[in-house]
């Protein structure tokens, strides 16, 4: 006796096959990111500096600590960007060499490319400060997931505070992300870190 499907029957394994061809393809995915669960975060980006413009492609094969923040942050801002610059002073010249700090204000309005060269440089001639028009600095922290609000302040002299996310992005040489690290993070947990990345 000759058997045929049924359309329904069809559509159902059509439907149970591509069910199975998802799962494979969100276990293959879980599986590559399992060593690194930032690999979906970051990309490369421009913004501007006093000199110009700078991209992230530009410190290609080296190892980029990067800091979201805004020069009249009253405290966190300045002890992130210390322990930054206190992380490159304790690497050996050739360690330094192959390390970069950058600093992306989060608060354009008042940090021109000026002003945040001139912050980051306040704490170390090795990291760049950039700046770049509200809607640059959205696309940027959208690509990092960084989270940032203007909060009203009427009884400050400066007007307004920027509540935002602060972590240090570790990205290797080839420009991943490969840690996270927060605030509370000690000088010598960085610094491990960032030999850890260092090439060779």
């Amino acid at each position: 006796m000759k058997r045929t499907f049924e359309p329904v029957s069809v559509l159902v394994m059509l439907a149970l096959t591509a069910i199975a061809v998802g799962a494979g393809l969100w276990w293959h995915q879980r599986s590559a990111d399992a060593d690194n669960p930032y690999a979906h975060l970051g990309g490369d980006f421009t913004l501007t500096s006093a000199s110009g413009p700078v991209s992230l492609s530009d410190f290609q094969g080296q190892v980029v600590m990067l800091y979201f923040g805004f020069t009249s942050c009253p405290d966190v801002c300045p002890t992130d960007l210390a322990r930054m610059s206190a992380v490159m002073s304790g690497l050996t010249t050739a360690e330094a060499a192959q390390v970069a700090g950058v600093f992306v204000t989060v608060d354009p309005e008042r940090d021109t490319p000026e002003r945040a060269s001139e912050y980051a440089r306040f704490f170390s001639p090795y990291i760049i400060g950039l700046s770049g028009t509200p809607q640059e600095i959205e696309a940027v922290a959208r690509q990092y997931y960084v989270i940032y609000n203007r909060i009203e302040d009427a009884g400050s002299a400066l007007g307004y505070t920027i509540d935002h996310t602060a972590t240090t992005y570790l990205i290797d040489a080839r420009g991943v992300i490969r840690d996270r690290l927060q605030h509370d993070a000690s000088v010598d947990e960085v610094r491990r870190a960032v030999r850890n990345l260092i090439p060779g």
